[in-house]
């Protein structure tokens, strides 16, 4: 059995949705083969007893420029998180937000701030040099680690330790801070811009939404295809030509299938709890991501969801929503419980676990020297979409996709 697609795009993860809606939007005729139950890709959503499980902790950040082209936020209804942490630092709670986007803390950053005025001194000057550089500018920087550029600034001792590296290993998913620079910069510079935000029904809402003005008949879940020949792909039940092919696939397969310069892919597990109300309350019940600025045990963060978004939970319920990335991600219940009791500082024993997700490869590494955007472009006739191609983000998914869209429509002569 065979049939005939103009363009076969080969995964409905965001960058497969953002590649398929910027080919509907130049009228070019295309087919989305999807090999799971549904879209999204690593962006997706459970309901489980009432409540909205993510698969992994997710944030998302309205200042990306894509996000704010492709999709409605006022549909989304997102809801924001404290622009900052709270650190647990042995028996203190330190707090640290932008005391310019939430002044709830303004008084107390001066003494919860960790660090020096030196070190101080050098963190104001690295976020003033990043809100007045472009980023054009910032993808051509020589590039180093996100480590050697903080400390060359003057981010070092309690400031890097209790703060930037318990904040950006949950963000970059590992723990060295050997993340490229210039990512690090852009996402300093996005959290600087925007307030990382959950859409209220759950991050399956950036999927849904990308995806309900695609035609149904254009997209086929439970389709997988298992090998590109030329310009046809193989299915489980047939075998499809194409004038043009684009692999939106996990970043493994497409690297694998195209002969990539091979990536690390960052893994995480994230546990899911049914909580009391005593955690719900701290901070004046304020939506804030906790980080233990003395790693004593195995979890990277932790945060109440359900004081951000309250529809992530059933009324007068309290979801917990804790991450532990390599060596931790596969920490027994009992260690998750007992970290979780020392970062809220509240019992956690009688917390029911709901729901537990390993997600093996949840992003793509950034070490450097690395390059902002890769070529989209394989061959005259294939193309490759993801976020592997530009930074490993909800932002560089959804450039990756528009951009092979748009070489799609050059190679068509359109």
């Amino acid at each position: 059995m065979s049939k005939k697609v103009n363009v076969a795009v080969i995964g409905a993860g965001l960058a497969g949705l953002a590649c398929a809606k910027e080919l509907q939007k130049n009228k070019i005729d295309f087919h989305i083969f999807e090999s799971t139950d549904g879209v999204g890709g690593r962006v997706r959503s459970d309901y489980v007893d009432g409540f909205t499980l993510d698969r992994g902790f997710q944030l998302y950040n309205p200042s990306y420029s894509e996000g704010k082209r492709l999709l409605d936020y006022q549909s989304l209804d997102l809801k924001p998180f404290c622009p900052g942490v709270a650190i647990r630092d042995g028996k203190r709670l330190r707090i640290v937000v932008d005391p310019f986007r939430d002044k709830s803390f303004r008084l107390r950053l001066i003494k919860d701030l960790p660090g020096n005025p030196l070190s101080q001194l050098g963190l104001v000057s690295y976020f003033l040099k990043y809100l007045i550089t472009s980023d054009a500018q910032i993808a051509t920087t020589k590039d180093i680690s996100a480590l050697e550029s903080l400390t060359k600034s003057g981010v070092k001792g309690s400031l890097l330790e209790k703060l930037f590296r318990p904040f950006l290993q949950g963000v970059f998913l590992e723990s060295e801070l050997v993340t490229s620079r210039k990512f690090l910069d852009v996402v300093l510079k996005t959290f600087l811009r925007g307030t990382p935000s959950v859409p209220a029904q759950g991050m399956q809402e950036i999927s849904n939404q990308l995806s309900k003005t695609i035609n149904k008949d254009n997209i086929s879940l439970n389709t997988k295809v298992i090998k590109i020949e030329g310009n046809k792909i193989f299915t489980q039940d047939e075998v499809v030509e194409a004038n043009k092919i684009v692999v939106a696939t996990d970043p493994s397969t497409a690297i694998s299938w195209l002969n990539l310069e091979k990536k690390k892919m960052n893994t995480v597990t994230t546990w899911y709890f049914k909580a009391d109300q005593s955690v719900s309350s701290l901070i004046d019940a304020k939506p804030i991501l906790f980080v233990d600025g003395q790693k004593s045990g195995p979890l990277t963060n932790a945060v109440v969801m359900s004081n951000a978004a309250p529809s992530y939970a059933p009324a007068g319920e309290v979801l917990v929503s804790t991450s532990a990335i390599s060596p931790h991600e596969n920490s027994d219940l009992s260690s998750v419980k007992k970290h979780l009791s020392h970062i809220f500082g509240v019992n956690t024993q009688t917390w029911e676990l709901i729901k537990e997700y390993k997600i093996k490869e949840a992003l793509p590494a950034m070490t450097p020297p690395y390059s902002l955007i890769s070529s989209n472009q394989i061959t005259n006739d294939l193309f490759v979409a993801g976020d592997h191609r530009a930074t490993s983000s909800i932002q560089g998914a959804l450039l990756s996709g528009t951009n092979a869209a748009t070489l799609v429509k050059v190679s068509l002569g359109l």
